[in-house]
């Protein structure tokens, strides 16, 4: 439910925020506009007020929303009227490029809004990393990463030939430098006391993507020492005296010299069981065994500390800026690959697109305000990018027209116009259909 509410939220400002990019630029270039929804009114609407010449409202269905600009045939496929002679207040009447930037207009302002929320988390909270030279125990890979050549406890040492100076906490820039890019990609890795270099080959990549779902998650992790930093108030070894700083080494006879997410796995596998848990004491040094009774959760309820690896670098009021625009290109660029990854057929990356339920589940869990602008960001990108593909029915393929007809200074009649929103149309719902299906298909799996 929290999930579902984010999702809501989310999506109703961005949809608002969007329409708005266009309704703005419409009226700068004096069109009318007619209505201005957010949700789709089919039939009825939930709540209307006509405020100018503008009929502003919500509708029922929620799946976007939209604004209707006079004398522009969109998805709504009215044409009354366009044959005529077009009116000073039509969109139809303006010049190409104005036109370009009405339909460029909810674009630009999702991009805009992206790099607004970026840059204020960048100023109210800093941005994390993780030095790379302080994670001298190197990496666990799962099998996907083992199959390209990587092996437990490699160091990253560059990619591409580009050092690697830091690491994000979420490690999703190493992962889609790694995995998701369409060229010959060198990683260079310092195993025990000499450089490997690991060339992977696109092929070789999109095997790996074909078959993503088999493959655990997540793809790279470093080798953290288990620390502990935190109890939940049900823990087992919280109750058996264990003090928070205290490193955890092995359980039964499972080496947790490290912690990676592979071991939350093998626990839950122990659930209900009596284990042995190795514990060194951060203030004496000694190790001591700790026996517990694990509950059908089979986990210790123990947070990893991170204080030793993770800092937090501050932004300025201005500096905040150019490090939310960096941020900003840094996530077009990672949505692109990505984005060309699933529409290349050889990679098989069309099986893994996702609809509602899965955005939803990109949302956390429980409410947390920083998480929400950060998935919101994401969001907005990713909903500029989608609308700039040059699909009729898109903002994309109507600036394609409008590009169109600027290069040869004539206008596309209606008898053409029309049959392409048409199969704009078809395409967009074939697509919505498509990717709710394969997440409803995921349910079941």
């Amino acid at each position: 439910m929290i999930q579902a509410l984010q999702l809501l939220l989310s999506l109703s400002i961005l949809v608002t925020l969007h329409e708005l990019g266009h309704y703005i630029a419409a009226k700068a270039f004096g069109c009318r506009v007619e209505k201005f929804y957010l949700f789709i009114d089919w039939n009825f609407a939930l709540f209307k007020r006509k405020i100018g010449e503008t009929e502003f409202g919500l509708g029922w269905l929620p799946i976007g929303g939209y604004v209707k600009i006079a004398g522009f045939v969109d998805e709504s496929m009215d044409t009354s009227g366009v044959e005529s002679k077009p009116e000073r207040w039509e969109l139809r009447s303006k010049p190409a490029w104005q036109r370009l930037v009405v339909m460029l207009g909810g674009i630009f302002v999702n991009i805009i809004l992206a790099w607004i929320i970026y840059s204020v988390i960048l100023f109210s909270s800093g941005e994390q990393f993780i030095p790379n030279k302080l994670l001298t125990n190197g990496f666990s890979f799962n099998s996907a990463m083992k199959e390209l050549g990587f092996v437990d406890g490699d160091q990253l040492v560059s990619i591409d030939n580009i050092d690697v100076i830091e690491i994000d906490p979420g490690l999703s820039k190493i992962t889609n430098s790694i995995l998701f890019k369409q060229k010959l990609t060198d990683v260079v890795v310092q195993r025990s006391n000499k450089r490997v270099k690991i060339t992977i080959t696109p092929e070789s990549r999109n095997e790996i993507i074909k078959n993503l779902s088999k493959y655990e998650h997540p793809f790279v992790y470093p080798n953290y020492k288990w620390v502990i930093g935190s109890f939940s108030e049900s823990s087992v070894l919280k109750s058996a005296g264990v003090k928070e700083g205290d490193r955890i080494l092995a359980i039964n006879d499972i080496s947790t010299e490290f912690f990676n997410p592979s071991i939350r796995k093998q626990l839950m596998e122990l659930a209900n069981q009596s284990v042995f848990v190795l514990v060194e004491g951060s203030l004496s040094n000694k190790v001591d065994t700790v026996y517990v009774e694990l509950d059908k959760s089979g986990l210790l309820g123990v947070n990893v500390s991170m204080n030793e690896y993770i800092k937090t670098r501050s932004f300025s009021y201005l500096s905040c800026f150019s490090g939310g625009l960096d941020k900003t290109i840094n996530t077009i660029d990672m949505y692109c690959g990505q984005l060309k990854l699933m529409f290349n057929p050889s990679t098989g990356g069309y099986k893994h697109v996702g609809g509602v339920i899965s955005i939803g589940k990109m949302f956390p869990g429980k409410w947390d305000w920083q998480n929400f602008w950060i998935m919101t960001a994401l969001l907005s990108i990713i909903l500029a990018i989608m609308n700039l593909l040059p699909i009729p029915a898109l903002d994309g393929g109507h600036a394609l027209i409008a590009i169109v007809e600027m290069v040869t200074g004539k206008r596309l009649p209606i008898k053409i116009l029309i049959p392409l929103q048409v199969a704009g149309m078809i395409i967009l719902f074939a697509l919505l259909i498509y990717a709710n299906g394969m997440d409803i298909i995921r349910l079941f799996n």
